[in-house]
């Protein structure tokens, strides 16, 4: 039986080699996409159906994704609490200018 490697799609065969797209010709998957080793096919290989490897990698990207924003909102939070500060400061400043002044 050929191996199956992490979720997503393949790029290497754990024996080093690059893997390729094929197209099944058998009567259970006819035209069915998948990776395999670029250079043998068989035990200790690579072999993943493209579809799944697709759907995987989509939902390993949703996942990223998700971070991306969370961190994205975080960093839009400390944003508005700079803003805040460099207020404060300016308004501080303003205050200390005015006692200057007189």
């Amino acid at each position: 039986m050929a191996m199956e490697l992490g979720p997503g799609i393949p790029r290497m065969c754990p024996c080093g080699a690059l893997t390729i797209l094929l197209t099944s010709k058998t009567k259970e998957n006819p035209g069915r996409r998948f990776y395999r080793c670029g250079v043998v096919f068989g035990e200790n290989h690579l072999f993943k159906w493209a579809d799944e490897a697709l759907v995987e990698e989509i939902e390993a990207l949703a996942v990223k994704q998700s971070t991306i924003e969370n961190e994205i909102n975080e960093v839009k939070d400390l944003i508005l609490d700079m803003k805040k500060d460099i207020t404060e400061i300016v308004e501080v400043v303003a205050a200390l200018s005015t006692k200057l002044r007189k």
